[in-house]
């Protein structure tokens, strides 16, 4: 009544096989792992360049949002607004006067 009788004729077998599956996954995924490094430190590189470009964009975009229309000039309002409340005339804004009515 010894455990070594517990291992004998099939069950041997199969543990046996199962240890060569496992070092055949072994194998297996140190293979994938070495093909794939450079996928992955390509994947960790481009990380490394979003964590600094990212916060410097933000920067930028919160730089042109709110302290930049301050620096700039007031815009001018020298336009005179001749139009009634209704119309929808341009070349009167634009040019600063009313285009001399055109005779048929």
């Amino acid at each position: 009544m010894n455990g070594h009788d517990r291992f004998s004729g099939s069950q041997g077998r199969r543990f046996q096989w199962g240890s060569y599956g496992f070092l055949a996954g072994i194998f297996i995924g140190i293979m994938m792992g070495w093909l794939f490094a450079g996928f992955i430190g390509a994947f960790i590189r481009v990380a490394m360049v979003a964590l600094v470009i990212v916060p410097i964009v933000l920067v930028y975009i919160a730089w042109r949002k709110i302290v930049a229309p301050w620096l700039r000039p007031p815009a001018d309002s020298n336009y005179r607004y001749i139009a009634p409340d209704n119309a929808i005339e341009t070349r009167a804004v634009v040019r600063g006067a009313v285009p001399e009515p055109r005779t048929r």
